[in-house]
């Protein structure tokens, strides 16, 4: 099979390797699409925190939105067959573990991540391998090709469903790209009553507008408290999503979020946060809920997508094949107000 690879930082090759090997209890899937992600870029440039914490190595195959074809089962899989079309989980736990015992299987102490970190390869390649326990038959209603925006979207369903939205509540969604534009349609579907999505390139926020947004604001030509002051009478909102990973979307979520609010953040940050205003945050009484990783969260948010509830398609920009996965890195650092979803197709 065929693979984009990283060996370093900056570092990559698109080589020949072997298939992986399939596990007694594990599905050999046939990569249709994946998507790039900012921590696969963060993995290209080496700045992701794996990295730090020594969870991450080089050489390693990225992906971890992906959907597929099942190829081949091992001979104790017994809920899936070949021709299934499937997605799954980016973590992997052990199975054994308090956490994994708990449904809480992204918090396994020795969990792998798919395509980032403690040896497992992902989906930048034809073929990929993965525990029968952690992927799920893609439902009638979303596509094959929509169907590699599962794991992002359950990112967010999982972490709007962490904090527990109150029927009609207001929200704040900071970051216009794919994860804050997913947070939007999530934080609706879940019950919100007036969602607002603050970003810096106009067309997304149009997009976000047609995808059901009540409001936008552009942060660097309006002033973002005066108008959710406004929204309010003067309260701030209920809830605050930040879903960009820049620190200056932390500050204003905590400027804008009412006191006794909660903010979730769902953003990965590169860095520390410089000028964290803890001292707000704390005499405003709010609650910090921080979300990492999709358990548990594949099926509802595959029943909301087969439903429309979270429509996903617009959000894929561009498509290629994997071969050419350099250009598309280069247009996920470069062209920030064009691209949005960047898919390769490794079987093409």
């Amino acid at each position: 099979m065929y693979a984009f690879e990283l060996t370093g930082p900056n570092e990559f090759q698109y080589v020949e390797k072997d298939r992986p090997s399939l596990g007694d209890d594990e599905l050999l899937i046939r990569v249709h699409r994946v998507g790039i992600c900012g921590t696969d870029v963060e993995m290209l440039r080496g700045t992701m925190p794996y990295f730090r914490l020594g969870w991450a190595h080089y050489p390693v195959i990225l992906g971890h939105e992906w959907s597929g074809t099942v190829e081949e089962v091992g001979t104790a899989v017994s809920t899936f067959e070949k021709g299934d079309q499937v997605t799954g989980d980016v973590s992997i736990g052990c199975g054994r573990c308090v956490n994994c015992m708990r449904g809480f299987y992204n918090l396994c102490t020795v969990k792998q991540e798919v395509g980032l970190c403690r040896g497992k390869d992902g989906a930048f390649a034809q073929f990929l391998a993965m525990p029968e326990r952690h992927c799920y038959r893609i439902p009638e209603g979303v596509s094959l090709d929509d169907a590699a925006l599962v794991e992002p979207s359950a990112t967010v369903v999982k972490a709007v469903r962490k904090v527990g939205f109150e029927p009609g509540a207001t929200v704040y969604v900071a970051g216009d790209g794919p994860i804050g534009l997913l947070a939007m349609q999530a934080a609706n579907a879940c019950g919100a009553g007036w969602v607002v999505i603050g970003g810096t390139c106009p067309s997304k926020l149009e997009l976000a507008r047609k995808l059901g947004a009540d409001a936008s604001v552009d942060v660097r030509n309006e002033n973002l408290d005066t108008f959710i002051l406004d929204q309010t009478g003067g309260l701030g909102v209920d809830y605050a999503i930040e879903a960009s990973g820049h620190n200056e979307a932390l500050l204003d979520c905590i400027r804008v979020t009412r006191q006794g609010g909660t903010i979730s953040v769902v953003g990965i940050y590169e860095h520390p946060i410089d000028g964290l205003d803890m001292g707000m945050a704390v005499v405003k009484d709010l609650s910090l809920c921080c979300s990492v990783a999709s358990p548990n969260a594949f099926e509802p948010t595959m029943r909301l997508m087969a439903a429309g509830k979270i429509q996903v398609a617009p959000l894929v920009t561009h498509v290629l094949n994997l071969e050419e996965a350099p250009e598309a890195f280069e247009i996920q650092q470069s062209k920030p107000e064009t691209r949005i979803k960047i898919h390769l197709r490794p079987e093409s």
